[in-house]
Order: structure tokens, then sequence, then C-alpha cells
């Protein structure tokens, strides 16, 4: 079986003559070698100009020739290259895989970590979109409230962060204690003060349902009354299997023994918890989800 392959027609394979009469096509790319923790890569110009015009686009002006020109032997040098700060080679390596793709079914399927070192890179380096596929990404990956409360600080994510704090203040134990440890003891303390906030106003604040009793704290009134027996009161409309009174009926109504633990005030709605949550998170943790927010708007401007 043969293993040859026919060249189709519209390929040359003899050796192109350099001609004073060929035109410059539309593509004609230009390549940068970048050094990263002792790692060399030749990569195009093109991404990074595309994606972050300003930063690079500066790097390569005052970069020297070397990247582009050829040594003696026809290879491209690398002796001269751009050397970057701020990030490792597994970080730079997941940014080039997301800037240039080896398939063409869109953005590749990288590890949780390797998308946080490509959105790190992104916004050290103001790559709007490249942030915005990251985010997206990462956020289908259901990470952890801690985990959006630390990236949302560190990237400037404003809805991870809003979205962290909200679980928390919500429901502690949505998150351990050595969780809790990463994020410090001030955040830590601020979300048990946002919680313990929601819980007096949630048992201090009446609506117009009234107040709530117990009912294992309401006895009969007319057995009280008269001997302080105390036969609880099954139901309102039920006699007393002590003196056969209807409680409802009798005008002798219910005694309630001791009303500081058996009379409390109603809280909001359980519909009102979401909101009376955010409203809190918003109130307790303002100037860093404004400050979020500005890293955020910078970029996208």
């Amino acid at each position: 079986m043969s293993n040859s392959y026919e060249t189709p027609e519209s390929i040359t394979t003899s050796p192109g003559q350099a001609n004073s009469s060929m035109k410059q096509g539309k593509f004609n790319h230009q390549t940068a070698t970048f050094e990263v923790e002792g790692f060399v890569h030749r990569v195009c110009r093109y991404g990074f100009e595309q994606w972050s015009a300003k930063p690079f686009s500066e790097m390569f002006a005052s970069a020297p020739e070397g990247p582009d020109e050829r040594a003696d032997d026809g290879q491209e040098r690398d002796d001269e290259p751009i050397k970057l700060s701020g990030c490792t080679n597994f970080e730079f390596e997941s940014l080039i895989e997301v800037m240039y793709p080896l398939q063409l079914t869109g953005p590749p399927a990288l590890s949780k970590e390797q998308w946080i070192g490509v959105l790190k890179l992104s916004r050290l380096w103001a790559m709007q979109e490249v942030a915005t596929v990251a985010i997206e990404r990462l956020s289908a990956m259901d990470l952890k409230p801690v985990e959006k409360i630390h990236l949302g600080k560190a990237h400037g994510v404003p809805t991870w962060l809003k979205e962290g704090y909200t679980i928390l203040v919500d429901d502690l134990s949505k998150a351990s204690l050595k969780e809790m440890t990463v994020l410090g003891w001030e955040t830590a303390f601020r979300i048990l003060w946002a919680r313990d906030e929601i819980s007096r106003l949630r048992e201090a604040t009446p609506n117009t349902g009234g107040y709530w009793v117990s009912a294992e704290s309401l006895n009969c009134g007319y057995c009280y009354r008269n001997w302080s027996y105390q036969h609880k009161v099954p139901n309102a409309q039920t006699r007393c299997p002590n003196c056969n009174n209807v409680y409802t009926s009798s005008g002798h109504g219910v005694a309630i023994i001791d009303a500081s633990t058996a009379l409390r005030s109603t809280a909001p709605f359980l519909d009102d918890k979401p909101k009376i949550v955010a409203d809190k998170v918003s109130e307790v943790f303002e100037e860093e989800l404004k400050e979020a927010e500005l890293r955020n708007t910078k970029v996208t401007a």
C-alpha cells in the first residue's frame, strides 16, 4: 500500500525566486520573542497588538529589532527576547493558548488554574476581550463563595465579589473554617457582623402580622386564674380537660406564663430575606464593591 500523496496542482513545491513584481498579501505577520522565567516563546505580534494595543505597542516600539531579523543561518534570532515580569510561564502559556487556539471550535478547554492565569494577565495587560472570555469560563465552573471573593478582589470582578459575600452572609456553612481564614480576619469579621445585623433586624422589626406566640406557652386562662394550674391549650376550639371551658368562647381566654420567652416580634416575611441580605452586603462591603467596579470600568473604557 502506497503512502505517497499527490500534490495539488494549485500548490507549487519549487523554491520561489525573489521578484520585484510580487505584491504584499493581506497577511504578513511579524513575530515577537518573549522570555518568561527562562522560557523563550516566539509568537505572532498581532494578537498582542490587537487585544492589548497600548502596552505591547509601546513594548514592541522600544524593543530591539532582533526578534524579526534573520541570523546568518536563516533562523529568527532569539538572543534578545522581550523579558516579561509579573507572570509565570504557566500563566503566559495559558494566555497564548487562548489567544492562538489550536482548534476552530472556540476557546480551548483549560483547567480552572489556567483560566485564572489567563484572567490575571488579561487584567494586567488590559485585554478586556480576553478577560471577558476568562470570566465566562470560570463562572461556568461553579466557583466556591470564597473563590469568588478572592478572585473578585484580585481581578476586579464585582459580580463575583457581591455573589460571594451574599452567599456567606446568607449561609456561613457554605465555607469551611480553613476557607474563611484565607479571607483574613477583617473580612471574616465583617461577614459575621452583617449576619448578626440581619438576625437582629429579623427579630426586632415588627410588621403588620403583630406578634408570634409559641403554642407551647399557652395555658387555660380559667384554670390558671383560679387555681394556678398550667393546662396546655392544644387547640383554640378544644375544651380544657380540667375545667371543660372552651378557650375562645368561654371568655376566660388563655394564660401566658412567661411572656419574655413566649412573645417575639414577627420577622420580615421569608420572601424579603434575599433583598435584606443583598442590601446589607451592599452596605457593609460598599467600598470593596465600588473599587472592583471602578477597576472593571477602567479596563472596559
